[in-house]
């Protein structure tokens, strides 16, 4: 087999002096590569068993050397802990090569396949391919590449994460597994790996077949060192104990240990070899703007990226799985363009005016006043309320606790108290909005109940400004130390009305408590940015959780916050810069887990270690979507899905609408000839319903 692309060209690129230099490109290496990368893992694991064992022995003399119960109990605890890491490094160390290329004649026998085909249709049978579906974006994205540096931005979901077809796929209504590129699926005899049967059908939207190689590809692209993957490196190295491809059509995928829901966990989706036959050292720069095939419905042509204007994705209307069950009520609008419209009130013109077709309406502002207009009156705009059963994403506060003062747990646990989310939930949401109880609501068993967000208290704030030594009142009503030093943090968020009207009542209630947030309203991808360089103070944001788990190691994990040598990393999800001995110990133990009744046990702790840090001030959560569409965007009204599945998080992400251009040129027709519709203003909870009526036959 032979995967190494031609010689390419030598190319200029910056070095890291800031002088011009020559680097030879030889194209995609994957051949030499991969036996290296076997190697590098090999002695990665005989450190990390080598370290364990010595752990282990200092833990046990620590241990020999206490009397008191309490503290031997927690020696021994941490004893346990550490022999589980062990056998989990030498059990890796048996499998052999991380990375390998068998034969089919290797296959185990007598494998039980699966197919997920008893579980019900994804959308509605009704429905219609063609047309366009018409949003808008506040900012471009910063680059198109789907890893490397600034690749996880806030449009990355719509390019690739919600629309990639996967190994396998979560039912968005059951929660069930379904084939994705692969047809079927078995579960090993060790439990710990899936075996996946590609569908031969299977193609990247540029018509070249899919390969069982492509998902080693899928490593090496993110593995190499041509590239800054500091997640995806530390993940592919400590999530996954084997990769194995059996010929062109078998793929097989050791997990370290057994996992709930283990095939969702093994799933990763191809890499096309083809396309990344240039990657070398100057992939960040070569493949800035370059859309790479996947094996979604939709691509990006070239001439549909029109930097700053606009981003246009196509559907291959030849696609492979077009006609497969769970995909073939799915991704029925042949475009799907996104304008950039950086003011909100300008884009919700272009709503009104017909040149977007949906627009999240949820804030009151939308819903009480703006939605109240002659389109919906004369039933041309349509208005929905979508309950769904999806996660609640954490709109909050998050605070870097490398920068002074937040390097001072009082002043952090101060700020928490001198932050009034409660005003900003009664005032701009007219209490439609609730507190967010912590890090993670929305995830059942695995959410700590426990845990309640600390409430806006003057007194209580003032307490623990006055611990952190800022007990000075100046003329403006701001804390200063004893040197001075006035009491403030810079807040940092995405410059938008509504955000800058949150924004001042949370600087307006913090001076109450003495401490001044110095509001820093930016482009939202100047803030992205600034968030992953680890530069800001605070910042408003929100990182999306994905079902059926929350995530911890690549937030709170300090190998996500510091390198070796004690340098703040950068790039990282940890934008905490959160550093925490037993945090550390808990997220790989969590990640480890091979059970619910231990996701639930070590998730619950690790939320009280954040909500004791006071790096993290929960802001506030729905539990519906209420969203504006012009008539002609149709929804589901189907057996199988009402409006959209339920664990989505707004509508639009099921990607089961579509545009009827029929209603379209009668509802254009009716608007300039003055004809009125019926005004439609509906509430979906037929998935919230059905929540209820199954947690009262479970109790």
């Amino acid at each position: 087999m032979r995967l190494l692309g031609p010689i390419l060209l030598i190319i200029l690129f910056l070095t890291s002096c800031g002088k011009e230099g020559l680097v030879k490109n030889e194209g995609a290496n994957f051949d030499v590569w991969y036996p290296r990368y076997n190697k590098y893992i090999n002695d990665w694991l005989g450190e990390q068993v080598k370290a364990a064992t010595e752990s282990i022995k200092e833990i046990e003399t620590r241990s020999n050397e206490k009397s008191d119960p309490e503290a031997q109990k927690k020696l021994k605890d941490q004893i346990g802990e550490k022999t589980k890491e062990l056998e989990r490094f030498t059990a890796r160390q048996g499998l052999g090569d991380y990375i390998a290329l068998l034969d089919l004649k290797d296959l185990p026998e007598d494998l039980s396949w699966e197919d997920g085909q008893a579980e019900p249709e994804i959308g509605d049978s009704d429905s219609k391919k063609g047309g366009a579906f018409r949003y808008f974006i506040t900012s471009s994205p910063p680059t198109i590449r789907p890893f490397g540096p600034n690749s996880n931005n806030s449009f990355r979901g719509e390019l690739y994460d919600n629309i990639e077809i996967g190994l396998i796929d979560l039912h968005p209504q059951t929660g069930a597994v379904i084939p994705g590129v692969a047809k079927e699926w078995a579960i090993g005899a060790d439990k710990k790996t899936v075996f996946f049967k590609l569908d031969s059908d299977a193609k990247y939207n540029d018509g070249v077949p899919v390969k069982a190689v492509d998902f080693l590809w899928f490593v090496y692209i993110r593995a190499s060192d041509n590239v800054v993957t500091p997640w995806f490196k530390q993940y592919l190295r400590e999530q996954f104990a084997r990769i194995a491809v059996y010929g062109d059509s078998i793929v097989a995928v050791t997990l370290p240990e057994p996992k709930p829901k283990l095939p969702y966990f093994a799933s990763i989706p191809p890499s096309a070899s083809h396309f990344y036959k240039e990657y070398g050292p100057d992939y960040k720069e070569r493949y800035q703007w370059r859309v790479p095939p996947t094996t979604a419905a939709y691509t990006v042509k070239d001439e549909d990226i029109v930097k700053g204007v606009s981003i246009t994705l196509s559907r291959d209307k030849d696609w492979w799985a077009k006609d497969k069950k769970f995909y073939r009520y799915r991704f029925n609008t042949d475009k799907i363009r996104y304008t950039v419209v950086r003011d909100i009130s300008k884009a919700w013109e272009l709503f009104r005016a017909g040149e977007i077709d949906y627009f999240p309406i949820s804030l009151p502002e939308y819903w009480y006043q703006k939605s109240e207009m002659q389109p919906v009156f004369d039933g041309y705009v349509e208005r929905y309320t979508w309950y769904n059963q999806y996660p609640r994403i954490p709109w909050s506060l998050y605070l870097n606790s490398a920068k002074p003062p937040l390097d001072n747990l009082d002043v952090r646990l101060g700020i928490n108290h001198a932050t009034n989310w409660q005003k900003v939930i009664d005032v701009i949401f007219r209490g439609d909005a609730a507190r967010l109880p912590g890090w993670t609501k929305g995830f059942g068993r695995l959410d700590n109940p426990e845990i309640a967000a600390r409430p806006f208290s003057i007194t209580k704030a003032k307490e623990y400004f006055t611990k952190a030594g800022y007990s000075e009142e100046g003329d403006d009503g701001i804390l200063r130390d004893s040197a001075g030093n006035r009491l403030e943090v810079i807040l940092s968020y995405s410059k938008i009305p509504v955000r800058e009207k949150m924004m001042a009542i949370l600087k307006e209630e913090a001076r109450k408590a003495g401490v001044d947030f110095v509001l820093d309203g930016l482009d939202h991808t100047v803030v992205y940015k600034k968030e992953m360089a680890k530069e800001h103070q605070m910042v408003f944001s929100a990182w999306g959780f994905r079902p059926p788990y929350p995530r911890y190691y690549e937030y709170f994990h300090s190998n996500n916050a510091y390198d070796d040598k004690g340098n703040l990393k950068t790039n990282t999800n940890n934008v905490f810069s959160f550093k925490d001995d037993r945090m550390d110990q808990l997220a790989v133990a969590y990640r480890n887990a091979t059970s619910e009744d231990e996701l639930e046990r070590t998730s619950h702790e690790m939320q009280q270690i954040i909500h004791d840090s006071g790096v993290y001030i929960p802001g506030y959560m729905t539990e519906f979507s209420r969203v504006g569409c012009w008539r002609w965007l149709r929804w589901p009204d189907s057996e199988f899905t009402e409006f959209s599945p339920p664990k989505v998080y707004v509508p639009m992400e099921s990607y089961v609408y579509w545009v009827d251009e029929d209603m379209k040129r009668e509802t254009l027709e009716a608007k300039r000839s003055g004809t009125a519709f019926p005004e439609v203003q509906e509430v979906k909870n037929r998935y919230q319903i059905k929540a209820e009526v199954r947690k009262g036959k479970d109790e």
